[in-house]
């Protein structure tokens, strides 16, 4: 089984090989999960527990957390109690979340800001509700205390394991746009509110942004190579919000987080779905590392985005968002192009996690096709 060795993942990264790695965005639920990878690498704290757990994941998962990124095709380790499921989410660096209620085909929980979320599974389902905040005129936020040394217990020596055997890790990070309508605030209100209320939404914006940075230095503290971060800008057609809104309200976080961790020469990993083509030139210029994920589908073309823009930036996506619905054979050409039309190296990564619908027989042709076609693209770009 392939592993994605650190200097491997880092030469992709600054442009020194042509390679395509393969980063899986996540998975649907842990139970398709444990169809598709084995039930032997699905570590314990993949879900919340009873109480809010803090720090490190349990030491007899770091190896099984391994397991989980190597078979899943994630070219590096989740750090931290919770963070291992899907991209951008889980562990101290977000908010931390436990549950309240589960049965067989439900689950309901509370994160630490408030904020409920119920879980169902077959069809997948999910969503927020009962946030804490009404307004936001509300006079302070609920947020945990960010420098609390019990939420980074033992975080440094789960990083130094991975590091020790070679292995890139990377620690998620709460979004400053998502992070409020997920944890604090309505989406529908926040977007009203970035023009009704502009001066509340910055102050909230604002005070996350200053607990985002808090926990992400003493995660870039206990080593983590990268910071992942999910701030969801974009619908199918356009962004959600005007340029100028980013740029007045969100830029300047995104930018202090690029300089923070650069200061520990680590990597900032953005997600943001949509059609954000109208800001990437902030992000282009602010240094933002990987960006994903990139989804044709949101007129979001991996190609010519790598070619304005791949000398300073990495890109990681370029599977359309319908393609697990396809068919083998349009699956096979669809990929087939896009390794052959992208010349630099890039990581391809699923626009949103592998459905539920995916059988082990799919998934693992899928796994084939990404193989092959790699090797073949090393042997083209090799004459």
């Amino acid at each position: 089984m392939h592993v994605v060795s650190r200097e491997h993942f880092l030469a992709v990264l600054r442009g020194e090989s042509n390679d395509v790695i393969s980063w899986t965005m996540g998975f649907f639920d842990e139970k398709l999960a444990a169809a598709l990878l084995g039930e032997d690498c699905i570590p314990s704290d993949i879900l919340p527990g009873p109480a809010f757990s803090y720090g490190a994941s349990p030491r007899h998962d770091w190896e099984v957390k391994a397991r989980f990124s190597q078979r899943a095709e994630i070219p590096a380790v989740a750090v931290g109690w919770g963070a291992s499921l899907s991209f951008g989410h889980g562990g101290p660096g977000e908010f931390l979340e436990k549950v309240t209620s589960a049965t067989g085909n439900r689950r309901l929980t509370v994160y630490e800001t408030g904020v409920h979320k119920e879980v169902r599974y077959e069809p997948h389902f999910y969503h927020n509700y009962d946030y804490p905040l009404d307004n936001l005129n509300s006079l302070g936020l609920p947020l945990p205390d960010p420098n609390d040394p019990l939420r980074y217990q033992g975080l440094a020596d789960e990083v130094a394991h991975h590091k020790a055997r070679n292995r890139m890790t990377y620690a998620n990070l709460n979004g400053f746009f998502s992070g409020v309508h997920y944890f604090l605030y309505p989406y529908d209100k926040l977007l009203m509110d970035l023009l009704l209320e502009p001066k509340a939404t910055k102050d909230v914006v604002d005070q996350l942004g200053s607990f985002n940075l808090q926990v992400a230095r003493h995660l870039l503290q206990a080593g983590v190579d990268i910071i992942c971060f999910c701030d969801d800008l974009g619908s199918d057609r356009s962004l959600l919000i005007s340029p100028g809104l980013y740029r007045e309200f969100f830029l300047p976080w995104h930018w202090r987080l690029v300089e923070l961790c650069h200061s520990y020469d680590a990597i900032v990993h953005m997600h943001s779905h949509g059609n954000i083509n109208a800001i990437m030139d902030d992000l282009y210029s602010i240094g933002i590392d990987l960006l994903n994920p990139v989804d044709p589908a949101e007129e979001m073309d991996l190609a010519r985005l790598v070619e304005a823009y791949g000398d300073r930036m990495t890109f990681v996506g370029g599977i359309n968002k319908f393609f697990f619905g396809w068919d083998e054979e349009r699956q096979w050409d669809y990929l087939k192009h896009l390794y052959e039309s992208v010349k630099q190296g890039f990581f391809l990564m699923d626009s949103g996690g592998i459905p539920e619908q995916v059988s082990k027989t799919q998934w693992e042709r899928y796994k084939e096709m990404k193989q092959t076609l790699g090797e073949k693209r090393r042997f083209a770009l090799s004459r």
